[in-house]
């Protein structure tokens, strides 16, 4: 029997790591990650519009001036008291220039700019509003940031994060690491379906099972499936990982908590999360592949297939939801009871230990009864897979389906 499961294991790991399906796969998954690490700079760009300015004035109000502005604006040049126009501004690759004029007591600001509606005044005027204080009151930097800055400390109670900016780190990587978990499940539980529905409709499934134990096939694809699954997934993180650090500037000041960096994720990623997240990614897939394989082995027609996975996707795409939602509520009851449910924990129950200290009896729990919930689909899925390869003709009914789950 374990001979019988390495071969199989073996033939179909090395038939679908060659294929050239995989091939695509991996780099188009490669170059989307790289897409959505780059994405928030992107995206910020966008919507913000075009921030390279110039600012024209005298030099010591536009020292004071620059490091307000320098936090959403890439500032190209400082230049003395002139007039503006479109050349101006081309010759330093600038959008807009901000003219300052110092008065006894404040200071007013023209903006140049190609396009106006891309002027945000109201940002500008908070930005500013520390320099406008210090020239109204005649008071320094320092006294003006002391009067304007209210001390807050924020002091956790109960959560695993010392600081809200790790807790936002975390809660951003889990989600990451979710949405692989959910893209990785569906994506190879429907690879596996494919294989088993491919070897039933071509018939070559009699050979198979007339040299191989039905169960050792089964249990080869599904794992051989499952490392594929994991080899992906270390690629995907790996190429986020590489790429997701800020390449400097203006860009890299808003997204320098970046949750692919590798500093990030070193300092709010134990091992312990990387261990839960590794099982319970290794047992869903498992349960979801074992489930999609022994219905996959009732169909005749592979154009049945888009009928028989459309209802087995609901509780996977329901448990990514709920695991989404219990990132915000990890110690929510719907959470809690969640991360029980076969199907839905390895979701829910990641999602709570990414965020939130789990008791170690819930994760004891959740982790027995889903193994003990995935020794069961393989039983199950074993007999309806034996039963099912040789199947041809007629589907069965699910009359038929429930007796040889009985047997």
């Amino acid at each position: 029997m374990i001979a019988d499961i390495v071969t199989v294991f073996t033939a179909e790991f090395l038939r679908r790591v060659k294929s050239r399906a995989f091939m695509i796969g991996i780099v188009i998954g490669t170059l989307g990650i790289i897409f959505i690490t780059k994405m928030p700079a992107l995206l910020d760009k966008a919507f913000n519009g075009p921030n390279e300015i110039v600012l024209v004035g005298d030099r010591a109000l536009l020292d004071r001036a620059a490091p307000l502005l320098a936090k959403s604006y890439t500032i190209e040049a400082e230049l003395p008291p002139q007039a503006i126009d479109e050349a101006t501004l081309r010759a330093h690759h600038a959008s807009s220039a901000f003219v300052f004029t110092q008065h006894a007591r404040s200071f007013s600001l023209e903006v140049y700019a190609h396009d106006p509606g891309a002027v945000e005044v109201p940002r500008i005027n908070r930005m500013l509003m520390p320099l406008a204080l210090q020239d109204a009151l005649h008071a320094d930097a320092a006294r003006v940031k002391q009067l304007t800055t209210v001390p807050i400390a924020i002091k956790s109670l109960s959560s695993k994060f010392a600081n809200s900016a790790d807790a936002n780190a975390a809660r951003g990587i889990a989600y990451t690491l979710l949405f692989f978990l959910y893209m990785l499940i569906l994506i190879n539980s429907q690879l596996v379906m494919g294989s088993v529905a491919e070897e039933k409709t071509s018939r070559i499934a009699e050979l198979l099972i007339a040299s191989v134990d039905p169960s050792a096939l089964l249990a080869g694809k599904i794992l051989a499936g499952t490392v594929l699954a994991v080899l992906q997934m270390v690629i995907w993180i790996g190429v986020g990982t590489a790429f997701g650090s800020p390449a400097g500037g203006a860009a890299a000041n808003a997204s320098s908590d970046n949750i692919f960096s590798l500093a990030g994720i070193l300092n709010v990623i134990t091992p312990g999360v990387v261990i839960a997240f590794l099982a319970f990614f290794v047992i869903g897939l498992l349960q979801v592949s074992t489930i999609f394989a022994a219905f996959a082995s009732l169909i005749n027609r592979t154009e049945d297939l888009g009928s028989v996975t459309g209802p087995l996707l609901i509780p996977v795409v329901g448990a990514f939801f709920i695991a989404i939602a219990a990132l915000g509520s990890p110690d929510a009851p719907f959470a809690v009871v969640a991360s029980f449910v076969p199907l839905i924990a390895p979701f829910v129950m990641f999602s709570r230990i990414a965020v939130s200290n789990v008791p170690l009896w819930q994760f004891a729990g959740s982790l027995a009864i889903n193994l003990a919930a995935l020794y069961a689909i393989a039983i199950g899925a074993g007999k309806i897979y034996r039963v099912g390869m040789l199947l041809y003709g007629r589907a069965p009914k699910l009359s038929q389906v429930w007796a040889v789950l009985r047997s």
